[in-house]
């Protein structure tokens, strides 16, 4: 590890500095396993602790950093360590993944150590539409999160940045500007429609992303809601925790729900239980208090992120992502966009 150091002493001083490990010491590392993802590395471990330790701490943790050499990678990790060190704290656990240390040290060094619950959790891959189960236990813990920022006065003050026009149009303008290369490198193999769909959608007047000036029924959203974000209990009915909280941003509750099922799920999925879902996650916003916000409401705004949903393939494409990334969901976000009658909004 470049910025870290993973022995027992190195992982005892990142507990003592997070303040998680008041007492004790790490005494034993096992390294199960490391992966790469394309902003963070990741290196899953059981510990153990010395017997003075405060009881109740995790043996096994996923230790998190970013990706060396991406600014990008550095931006969103400090982005989550933000979250766990400031924000997350007030939500219960489920849905936040206990978190033992986030720790920023400025120039790209930070770290998180978290709790790591696949041993009784399911981790589905990102383009999998999750059992109707899971796709509950999803919505149940997005609404939860929603619920609880819901207009909430400390949004916009301590807690994230209101979206401006200007700046709402200077990113739209941004990814606009990849559409040339963009359609001359695989126009050709789009369906038909669809490049017209984009060239509507990037040359409108950009009512859907604009929505979100308005203060009203705003909230705090995870960003990228996608399967591979949940951990799911693999028996009974636990709750659903939700994992990488990179791009956390305020915005209305409805992101979170047209990014997982408009862009990543079939459309035979999706029309399945789209409806079904929808009222469901509804409900649970009732349910945890959130006031006038009738169903129209949230359909509306549901439709509006899903018009939103087609700048994601273009930012894939434009970083260099394989068709693997960005053409299913191109091809879901189309879909639903034209189920919905979204250029009614435009």
């Amino acid at each position: 590890m470049e910025s870290h150091d993973l022995s027992a002493a190195g992982l005892t001083r990142l507990l003592h500095q997070a303040g998680s490990l008041p007492r004790g010491s790490v005494v034993s590392v096992r390294v199960d396993h490391r992966e790469q993802t394309w902003v963070s590395e990741l290196t899953f471990l059981h510990v153990a602790y010395s017997s003075d330790a405060p009881s109740g701490l995790p043996a096994a943790l996923l230790v998190k950093w970013p990706r060396s050499g991406s600014d990008d990678a550095a931006s969103a990790s400090r982005t989550e360590v933000d979250f766990y060190a400031r924000v997350g704290p007030s939500l219960p656990a489920p849905p936040r993944v206990r978190c033992l240390a986030a720790l920023d040290e400025g120039s790209g060094v930070s770290v998180l150590i978290l709790e790591d619950l696949r041993g009784g959790f399911d981790h589905p891959a990102w383009a999998d539409a999750p059992s109707r189960d899971q796709c509950n236990a999803a919505l149940a813990a997005l609404a939860q999160v929603h619920a609880h920022w819901w207009q909430h006065p400390s949004l916009g003050n301590t807690i994230g940045t209101w979206h401006t026009e200007a700046g709402l149009r200077q990113m739209i303008a941004g990814i606009s500007a990849h559409l040339p290369a963009f359609f001359a490198a695989v126009g050709d193999s789009l369906p038909g429609g669809v490049r017209g769909v984009i060239e509507r959608v990037f040359g409108s007047s950009l009512q859907p992303w604009l929505r979100i000036v308005d203060r009203q029924a705003l909230t705090l959203v995870h960003g990228d809601a996608h399967a591979s974000n949940f951990l799911f209990p693999r028996s009974g009915a636990s709750p659903a925790y939700l994992l990488d909280w990179q791009l956390w941003h305020l915005d209305v509750g409805a992101r979170d729900v047209a990014f997982q099922i408009g862009l990543h799920w079939p459309a035979s999925r999706r029309r399945e239980l789209e409806g079904d879902l929808l009222h469901y996650y509804h409900g649970q916003l009732i349910q945890r208090g959130v006031p006038d916000y009738p169903f129209d409401e949230l359909l509306l705004d549901y439709r509006r992120c899903l018009v939103r949903n087609l700048t994601v393939p273009i930012i894939f494409w434009a970083r260099g992502m394989g068709p693997e990334h960005w053409r299913d969901r191109l091809d879901h976000a189309v879909s639903a966009y034209l189920d919905h009658d979204c250029d009614a909004l435009l």
